[in-house]
């Protein structure tokens, strides 16, 4: 087999991305970061199987360049995700933690690198470089995970993109002054290329950003060549800037992301999906190739009792000793800054500039340069292992996660989703609408409820819809499909029992076509579908809250209700609970909010519920005529 790969290179190429497709969705299965099982059937197939070498079926001179573009494109997707009105509050310290923060890993990281495995100094310089740069494509997925505070959850994914950029820098500037040969020029040279770099990349990503955005603006670009047009323009800007100086490619996608997100750019959720897609791939090949090129030889020297109290020290001293440098007189909390000091894992940035610049020093002669790639691969690993399994527990204990959020994801912005919306948040329960529909959304921010434009299934909405607050998804849409994929989709998140969705259509033909796991609770009951709800609401109803007189199950309460009448929640002390299949009855002291028919008394109760409360012989009276019928 390995001889069949090794002379087949579309069989090779083949066989990374099957085995990219099976690791994502391993990753999914058991709730990892996809990075674990990457790197795992990377090593696998590489050094240790010897099944997959990548210099043999790409090449050794096409191997690197391929794996910049493909950074490039990872970084350009993260620029886009980066809307500048999210850096308001966080500005200075995000600002401090890609600069000093950047500062203070560099040189404590150089300085253990030294200190414990005994790296020369000029590369345990390289090394504190290299792992600077944290993973956007791991702290995305993390922070729909932990959902901490909106704060918290902005700095770490500013940081995530704009440290790539910087770290990437710093280690270009090492490196090439470890290739100056002569010494004496080294600093002048070292200066001028850092002046080369910040140039290059800014001019070119600002440029290149502006220009596309002002074609895709005015339409001059047809909706079929919108993702093609982009997708050369961003690898042209990587590669012009990178012409002009070293890797200044990183900085100029970042940029020219960054400048199409801020600039109105119509369409642009179709943009962000193809490039995610291309970014599910590019990642899952870059980690298998990347760590399939590992040599085991240099691999297992490197590991030992100081590379792993090297890993310990990056985790424990380095990152939490950046942190506090970065917020002194910060208004975080100690708590918040605990989170952010607990939660750095590094991706592919750091695997890629590594391995690049290891082959390079190899190549040069430079003693002991073999040892930077396994040890940065032991770094992403063990970073990422600690976050993915202990970021949600450590962010409960320091308070920084929310508990139990009581907030609703609200699916659609139509009337119905508004009417209840704004029930909702004059109850102070946060609440966050979305729709596809501009006029819905336009209409749901003129009434004052905060609406993103866009669709919740798309990977886009992860990181633009903030969950802060938010416990609980509410599909209310016409279409059932939709409300199912939703309800589906956001089931992992917030738990199966808080995901509810209208009842299908009675007219339409998904009724019996989908069961219980394929969709969420059926809010409202099972007949209570969106035709009804709007038709009520076209009518007139409006709806009402009042203390329950009695206890008695929300199945009872929709039976002594007419068509005009729907019971829709509970509320009590704050908490707000979806009517559906719960039997139980509810607390005493509950408040029952209902869609009442335009014919309805104001503050009346559903046909036949005025009753005193804990009158036996109504509930016996009840309980027969219900048996009755």
């Amino acid at each position: 087999m390995a001889g069949l790969l090794s002379t087949s290179p579309g069989l090779a190429i083949a066989t990374v991305v099957a085995l990219g497709a099976l690791s994502q969705w391993i990753a999914w299965r058991i709730g990892l970061p996809a990075i674990l099982p990457l790197l795992l059937v990377g090593f696998t197939v590489g050094p240790v199987l010897g099944l997959v070498d990548p210099t043999t079926f790409i090449g050794e001179d096409l191997l690197f360049p391929a794996v910049s573009l493909a950074v490039g494109l990872i970084l350009f997707e993260g620029g886009l995700t980066l809307n500048l009105r999210d850096l308001r509050e966080s500005r200075s310290i995000v600002l401090r933690l890609v600069s000093v923060g950047a500062l203070v890993t560099w040189i404590l990281g150089a300085f253990a690198a030294w200190w414990l495995v005994d790296l020369p100094p000029s590369l345990a310089l390289l090394f504190g470089a290299l792992i600077i740069v944290t993973g956007p494509t791991v702290i995305g997925p993390l922070l729909r995970t932990v959902r901490p505070s909106a704060r918290v959850a902005n700095v770490l994914k500013w940081e995530g993109v704009l440290i790539d950029a910087v770290g990437a820098m710093v280690a270009v500037l090492v490196f090439e002054f470890l290739l100056i040969e002569n010494r004496d020029q080294a600093p002048l040279q070292t200066a001028l290329l850092f002046l080369r770099f910040v140039a290059a990349g800014s001019v070119v990503g600002v440029v290149s950003g502006a220009a596309l955005a002002w074609l895709l603006r005015r339409r001059l670009v047809p909706d079929f060549l919108t993702n093609l047009v982009a997708l050369a323009a961003v690898f042209a800007a990587f590669a012009v800037a990178g012409a002009l100086a070293p890797e200044a490619g990183l900085l100029a996608t970042i940029l020219m992301g960054m400048v199409i997100a801020n600039r109105g750019v119509p369409n642009i959720n179709d943009l962000l999906s193809f490039k995610e897609d291309l970014t599910v791939l590019f990642i899952s090949l870059l980690f298998i190739v990347l760590a399939a090129n590992v040599d085991l030889a240099s691999f297992l020297d490197a590991l030992g009792l100081g590379s792993l109290l090297l890993l310990l020290a990056i985790l424990f001293v380095v990152r939490p000793a950046a942190v506090w440098a970065s917020t002194v007189g910060s208004p975080l909390a100690w708590n918040e800054k605990a989170f952010l000091a607990w939660v750095a894992p590094r991706g592919i940035v750091a695997a890629a500039v590594s391995s690049l610049f290891a082959s390079k020093l190899v190549a040069a002669g430079v003693d002991g340069a073999a040892a930077l790639v396994p040890l940065v691969f032991l770094v992403i690993v063990g970073t990422v292992l600690l976050a993915s399994l202990t970021a949600k527990p450590f962010a409960t204990a320091v308070g920084v996660a929310e508990p139990d959020p009581q907030g609703f994801l609200i699916l659609g912005a139509n009337r119905l989703a508004r009417t209840i919306a704004r029930d909702l948040q004059e109850r102070r329960i946060p609440v966050q609408l979305a729709d596809t529909n501009w006029s819905n959304v336009a209409a749901a921010r003129l009434e004052g409820l905060p609406a993103y434009y866009g669709s919740l299934l798309s990977d886009r909405s992860d990181d633009e819809v903030r969950l802060s607050g938010l416990g609980r998804l509410l599909a209310l849409t016409r279409n059932d499909e939709a409300n199912a994929l939703a309800a589906l989709k956001y089931a992992r998140t917030f738990d199966s029992q808080h995901v509810f969705q209208l009842a299908p259509s009675r007219n339409g033909s998904t009724r019996e076509g989908l069961s219980d796991d394929q969709r969420g609770r059926l809010a409202f009951g099972p007949d209570v579908d969106y035709d009804r709800l709007d038709a009520l609401l076209e009518r007139g109803a409006t709806l009402q809250t009042r203390p329950l007189p009695d206890r008695r199950t929300p199945e009872r309460l929709a039976a002594k209700g007419g068509d005009g009448d729907v019971p829709l929640f509970l509320v009590r002390g704050g908490v707000v609970t979806v009517l559906c299949d719960v039997t139980t009855a509810p607390p005493e002291d509950a408040q029952l909010v209902w869609l009442a028919g335009p014919d309805a008394p104001e503050g009346s109760l559903p046909a036949d519920a005025e009753r005193p409360p804990n009158d036996a012989a109504n509930d016996e009276a009840d309980d027969g005529a219900d048996a009755a019928a």
